[in-house]
């Protein structure tokens, strides 16, 4: 069912909790029950299990506000925590020159650090800059300190980085 619109493994779970496991189930489900259960969401998956959907078409979706971002998964357990912070500074060069591209300066950093597949886990955490850059110099001491409080010293494999909470560059 989670490859239905709408429907993650925990909705999903619960949905099979309330006895529901086809989608056929779902559209012949209890409305009421549902809305109980999720509320607007249950109203939202009964009417799209069967086949009803408001949303127009016609309607462009603007975003308030674009983030950039570059992740890597690495070749290899990175285990060097100055080598693991030259492949961030890296990513955020690229990712600074593409703000600056756009003319947009960014406020908030999200840094993602996956662990070796031996160890599994990791972490994602964001934080918001006293002022909005496009520039590595003013951004990079925050991912450092991201990395340097949440990060419990295990192998890297994973890195990612992006951006976000931008406006135009004045």
């Amino acid at each position: 069912m989670k490859d239905f619109w709408g429907i993650s493994s925990a909705t999903e779970r619960r949905l099979n909790r309330l006895g529901i496991y086809t989608i056929k189930e779902l559209a012949l489900s209890s409305k009421e029950m549902l809305q109980k259960e999720f509320g607007i969401m249950g109203q939202e998956l009964h009417q799209h299990a069967n086949g009803i959907d408001f949303s127009r078409i016609s309607d462009v979706y603007i975003p308030s506000s674009r983030s950039f971002g570059k992740s890597q998964i690495l070749f290899r357990d990175y285990t060097s925590r100055k080598e693991v912070e030259l492949l961030l500074l890296e990513l955020l060069d690229d990712v600074c020159f593409r703000l600056r591209m756009h003319q947009v300066v960014a406020q908030t950093i999200h840094l993602s650090i996956g662990y070796s597949k031996q160890t599994g886990g990791g972490f994602s955490r964001q934080k918001k800059m006293g002022r909005a850059s496009n520039l590595s110099q003013d951004i990079f001491p925050y991912c450092l300190t991201i990395l340097h409080i949440y990060d419990s010293g295990m192998p890297i494999r994973s890195i990612g980085i992006s951006l976000s909470n931008t406006s135009i560059q004045e």
